[in-house]
């Protein structure tokens, strides 16, 4: 036998393949090259990347023997297994955690726990005791094959036991029903507490929940009492219910068309070098790019469909993730948005691929015995089957939370892109709710939607309400009302913010679906359900830039400043708040809300994306804002958590609700550089040069006779006007003035003999301002115009800004026309949140 060159010698991790003499093609086993089935053996070497991963295999000819290098092959293996760990919500964490102990190569795992009080290396949790807080917990899983290690880390917050609440007293429950009718209590009430807290809390009615009021005599005018009494769960407090049958439907309806309709983004194009139209740039730069055949894999193995070779997802999509398919709802509405904001034909394309794929998974899961038509989903539909035996989290996890995703992209589509087979699959999916979910008693559904994380359902009240609006079809209206939430609709309607201990993102969207529950039927309550719970997160429970919610969940009203965390403001949450503003504008314009639209948007979602250079196409966004001292923004782009999701949505949102129509006007609800064109309503207006001090508005052409023009809250009502270069006298301004912080104007009164052809300009006149915290005035943000700004520091404790609270621009300096700012005294360098990259920063400080 001749000697092997030292080069070509095997290692001492080379394995014996098999024992062959030198043919043209070698067979080599799957567990040693993944797909690679055969190889060209050239001079007793073979080098080749093996799954696209980089990765090396080195085969040696050995006399009979091939042998072949597995190191880079265990490395590969090892990192993927690492890659595809899947261990749920690590957020909000009060159950025992299943960590798995093999990888999906067959990898040895091993974990480690860095604090064994709270979280045991083998999953299990011990919750601290309620009122000593939250315990961020590290978990790191080795995870070994063959002769290579990988190692991941996973940061578990394990939130502290639930408040064993003593009921001082109950807010007062009573429900008018019509005569004959059937009618179900509600099944949770607001009480307050002895510490204070008010709350939603579940009612044990003695007599259950679906009753049917008896008749009453013919004629105007009569009434009957009934009293159901019961106890709030799981203590003695006793609870009565006053039932009103009266003659007539007590449900009040009203023409439900909208005061103003909004100018669909399709007519809208952001221009310029300013961060919405950049953010709107880098999202569609990382969508072209995205892997169909990805995205599709879960759905396809569900339903019985060949895989096409695609690689699994990661994070929240993993393949043994229970909300796995979400993210995939999510890229159908941003493909249809990007479109809608771009017209970008690539991306049409992938849209129209992504549908049609998702037609045939519908169809093959139909196909499969025992299915019901309609069905779409990357699992089969055990999970459904064990929300209504009332499984908890994490033995499932929201199946209506990803089939709304799905849903909502599919309409998307349709809306935004035109796609019509698009439309056919939502009809599928709601038949498919409808037909499983109508059957069930109200009780079982007000159980299944207040469970936490499993029962969440997103919007699909929301979805369903449009769908009906598109086929008509009262099923599909039906289905939307039964995910109706007594938790959280009965203090709405008793006027009581009861919001905290509820799961912020779990419950806004549920409010969207009531306004537009409200467009298509009329009824009141649904429209001033929304409205009260709007109000009553804007005025008492957002942080300063737009965000709400601490660890995910509503707080009390007004604890703001003691709340002030790493785990503050989830992204999903402004998301679908700046999606409720804009539809309650169709109907109560408000002042508010635009000012909120304005700041939330440029503030939160400006601040999601990662901008730093060669992250800002990735495609990464940020789950919470820290509000904490020294505060840092953390990406994650393996996770494809929720906030992964709606962060490649949100960006093709900023021009959602800036524009609005009537017979009569056209409303400019926020100024962004760019182009309104829409032939349908004659309308041609573009922004430019806009800043906190100066806006231009060019009209090409406006078939209305009146401009409504928001003048923002942070400019407290000063704005100076020209019209074609003309100042428009004080008077002129002030009588225009409207009570929803707009100027009204006709052409005729700017000396103008019609709108085709104007230049208009406004100056405002920023200020510094203070944002005190409602619980802790000393505590305050600092903000210039519509700039929310954070004081770039790296220390840990509560920065010591001294603030004349009567005179803030004193203490400040500004750096030329940009957007830096000085502090004098401390020379502390403030910014506004979009421009901070991975820096630590402040956003609240101690101002006395």
């Amino acid at each position: 036998m001749n000697a092997v060159p030292r080069s070509c010698r095997p290692s001492p991790c080379s394995r014996v393949v098999s024992h062959a003499t030198l043919p043209a093609a070698v067979p080599i086993p799957a567990r040693i090259f993944g797909r690679l089935r055969s190889l060209d053996w050239t001079e007793g070497r073979f080098r080749r990347r093996i799954d696209g991963g980089g990765a090396t295999g080195l085969v040696f000819i050995v006399g009979r023997h091939i042998m072949a290098d597995t190191v880079a092959d265990d490395r590969r293996l090892a990192a993927q297994d690492a890659a595809l760990l899947y261990i749920g919500n690590t957020g909000t964490v009060e159950f025992d955690l299943d960590l798995p102990k093999t990888g999906a190569n067959d990898s040895e795992i091993v974990w480690s726990s860095d604090d064994e009080r709270w979280i045991k290396p083998d999953g299990t949790v011990h919750q601290p005791e309620y009122g000593r807080g939250y315990r961020d917990v590290t978990l790191t899983a080795t995870v070994t094959h063959g002769t290579a290690s990988a190692t991941r880390t996973f940061t578990v917050r394990v939130i502290e036991r639930h408040h064993q609440v003593a009921v001082r007293d109950v807010l007062p429950v009573e429900l008018a029903v019509r005569s004959g009718a059937e009618y179900a209590l509600p099944t949770y009430t607001a009480v307050r507490t002895e510490d204070g807290m008010t709350i939603s809390r579940r009612i044990a009615w003695h007599d259950g929940v679906e009753h049917t009021a008896p008749r009453l005599p013919h004629g105007d005018g009569h009434s009957h009492d009934i009293r159901w009494r019961g106890v709030i769960d799981g203590t003695g407090t006793p609870v009565t219910a006053v039932v009103h049958v009266i003659d007539h439907d007590p449900d009040v309806r009203v023409d439900a068309t909208a005061r103003r309709v909004p100018i669909g983004i399709d007519h809208v194009r952001l221009t310029g070098d300013g961060a919405l139209a950049a953010d709107q740039r880098h999202r569609i730069a990382y969508l072209r790019g995205l892997d169909n055949d990805r995205l599709l894999v879960e759905f396809r193995r569900a339903a019985g469909l060949d895989t096409r070779g695609a690689r699994p997802m990661t994070g929240w999509d993993a393949p043994d993730s229970l909300l796995r398919g979400h993210t995939t709802g999510h890229t159908l509405s941003a493909y249809a948005l990007a479109y809608a904001a771009s017209g970008d034909a690539t991306i049409e394309a992938k849209l129209a691929d992504l549908v049609a794929s998702l037609a045939e998974a519908q169809r093959a899961f139909a196909a499969r015995p025992g299915a019901r038509p309609g069905f779409l989903s990357a699992y089969d539909e055990t999970q459904f089957d064990r929300l209504e035996e009332y499984a908890p989290y994490p033995t499932i996890w929201a199946p209506y939370y990803t089939l709304h995703k799905i849903l909502a992209g599919l309409l998307d589509a349709y809306r935004l892109a035109g796609n019509r087979q698009a439309l056919d699959v939502a009809r599928g999916i709601g038949d498919w709710t409808y037909e499983r979910l109508h059957r069930l008693s109200h009780e079982r559904l007000q159980r299944m939607w207040s469970l936490y994380i499993a029962g969440e359902f997103g919007g699909m009240n929301d979805a369903l309400a449009d769908l009906y609006a598109l086929t008509g079809d009262e099923r599909h209206l039906a289905a939307a009302r039964l995910f109706d939430n007594d938790r959280l609709i009965t203090p709405l309607r008793q006027h009581v913010d009861a919001l905290g201990g509820m799961h912020a993102n779990q419950h806004i969207p549920q409010v969207i679906g009531m306004v537009k529950l409200f467009e298509a039927t009329g009824s009141l309550r649904y429209l001033d359900q929304a409205r009260f719970f709007t109000d009553s997160v804007l005025a008492h429970h957002l942080y300063a830039m737009g965000g709400t919610g601490q660890g995910e969940m509503f707080h009390q009203p007004d604890e703001i400043g003691s709340l002030l965390a790493d785990d503050t403001a989830e992204s999903c949450a402004t998301y679908n708040m700046l999606k409720l503003v804009a539809e309650l504008e169709r109907y109560v314009p408000c002042a508010a809300y635009a000012d909120y639209a304005e700041s939330a948007t440029i503030n939160h979602v400006a601040a999601t994306i990662d901008h730093r250079s060669g992250h800002v196409d990735d495609g990464d966004s940020i789950y919470f804002m820290p509000t904490q001292p020294g505060g840092r923004r953390a990406f994650d782009p393996d996770e494809n958590s929720c906030c992964h999701g709606t962060g490649l949505e949100s960006h093709f949102h900023a021009a959602h609700g800036a524009y609005y129509v009537d017979e009569d006007a056209l409303y400019v609800r926020r100024y962004l550089n760019g182009m309104l064109d829409d032939d349908a309503a004659r309308l041609t207006v573009s922004v430019d040069d806009a800043t906190p001090e100066r806006v231009g508005i060019r009209i090409d052409r406006l078939d209305r006779d009146v401009l409504c023009l928001r003048v923002p809250g942070w400019s407290d009502g000063d704005v100076a006007v020209k019209a074609n270069g003309r100042e428009v006298s004080l008077a002129t301004v002030e009588l225009s003035r409207t009570g929803d912080g707009e100027l009204a104007f006709t052409a005729d009164a700017l000396g103008l003999e019609s709108w085709d052809g104007a230049c208009l300009s406004l100056a405002f006149m920023p200020r510094m301002r203070l944002m005190p915290t409602p619980d802790r005035p000393r505590i305050a943000a600092v903000a210039w115009g519509p700039y929310v700004l954070a004081a770039l520091d790296d220390r840990a404790g509560m920065l010591s800004v001294p603030v004349d609270e009567t005179d803030p621009d004193a203490a400040f300096e500004r750096s030329g026309n940009g957007l830096e700012f000085m502090h004098r005294a401390t020379g502390l360098r403030f910014v506004p949140l979009f421009m901070i990259d991975d820096e630590p920063y402040h956003l609240y400080v101690r101002i006395r």
